[in-house]
């Protein structure tokens, strides 16, 4: 039997080689959980190796851990799709080209078809099946169930609900002017909103009302009042315009019929003013579905909206968006609370005049 060398076996084994151990087989057997048996030393030697690579290899799943692998979703069951179902529900690209085979069947009674129905003033309202399936034939079912899975990969983990979103001017139901907002958050203006200061909370929703409203005015010149007239500043651009698919979407059920049928419609899906507002970064704040319905029609649109806002300069989303929420308060814009209302109803109706107008 060779002699052991342990200087050999040490420096060998430093670099990752087998060991010399005679009953040494790390790949075949696990090494025994013994404190006095040699080769524990290998075992550690083994992890110790090559960290950035134990780092980036997958996790081992069942051990109850809870650190395996991230579970894989269930494939979508074509029959199962409502109105509520979103490209977060798509598991994959065949989940994504299921659901474009049933708008290709052109029957009103597919799942699809039925998920795009609403109710207004007591009529149903039904989509002009032979209208999206044209569309889809015309884009071709590899084009846009690619397209569906990017919207899908490019859904935030965790995302805004729509009843998050502050109401600032630019609507046509919305008071006052987009660059209000952008004076409220610079000095020297008419306005400036003391936003630097992380220990006071902004106004909770809907507690100012108005212009008129003295706290109001107060919380719209608080900048001017904290110490330092000029540290409440961030980014604003009016009319800001970015390409689709570099746009990042802040929601996360985005609805995958409504956006469907959007993307038929080429005046809702052909990009250009979503009539909502961005971050600086290019995330968008509202108009989830009309960013999915150009994505879907043509990625490389540019969509455009309001204003853009420097988020980080105002303490990050969660804080920026609560003192949005109040500025649009301030301006005489109280927040929308959940709507009884099919809030699909004025989109497809503006779908119904224009496939009607078309015809």
């Amino acid at each position: 039997m060779a002699k052991f060398n342990y200087k050999k076996w040490v420096t060998e084994n430093k670099h990752g080689k087998l060991s010399e151990y005679r009953d040494e087989n790390p790949f075949d057997m696990e090494i025994p959980v013994d404190p006095n048996d040699p080769r524990q030393f290998q075992k550690y030697q083994e992890i110790e190796k090559d960290p950035d690579a134990q780092a980036a290899a997958p996790k081992k799943g069942g051990e109850g851990d809870g650190e395996g692998e991230k579970e894989k979703k269930p494939p979508l069951d074509p029959k199962s799709i409502v109105g509520s179902t979103s490209f977060g529900d798509l598991s994959g690209i065949e989940d994504a080209k299921n659901v474009l085979q049933q708008i290709l069947t052109r029957d009103p009674n597919q799942p699809i078809f039925k998920a795009m129905e609403y109710t207004k003033d007591d009529e149903l309202k039904t989509p002009d099946v032979d209208s999206i399936a044209d569309w889809v034939k015309s884009k071709g079912v590899d084009t846009l169930a690619n397209r569906m899975m990017t919207i899908a990969g490019a859904l935030p983990s965790t995302g805004l609900e729509k009843k998050d979103m502050p109401f600032l001017p630019g609507p046509d139901d919305a008071v006052g002017d987009p660059a209000d907002v952008g004076d409220a958050l610079s000095p020297g203006g008419k306005y400036n909103v003391d936003f630097k200061q992380e220990a006071i909370d902004p106004p909770a929703t809907n507690k100012l009302k108005g212009p008129d409203d003295p706290a109001a005015q107060a919380y719209m010149k608080s900048g001017e009042k904290d110490g330092n007239a000029n540290d409440d500043k961030a980014g604003f651009e009016l009319k800001p315009s970015v390409a689709a698919s570099k746009a990042i979407p802040t929601q996360v059920n985005i609805k995958l019929a409504k956006s469907l049928g959007m993307g038929a419609v080429p005046e809702l899906s052909k990009g250009g003013d979503l009539g909502a507002y961005f971050s600086t970064e290019g995330e968008i704040l509202d108009g989830h579905h009309r960013w999915a319905a150009t994505m879907l029609n043509d990625p490389g649109a540019s969509i455009g909206g309001f204003a853009a806002i420097d988020l980080k300069a105002m303490g990050g989303r969660t804080k920026a968006l609560k003192h949005l929420t109040a500025i649009g308060n301030a301006l005489g814009n109280q927040a929308k609370a959940n709507e009884s209302k099919d809030p699909r109803a004025s989109l497809y109706e503006r779908m119904e005049k224009l496939i009607n107008k078309n015809k």
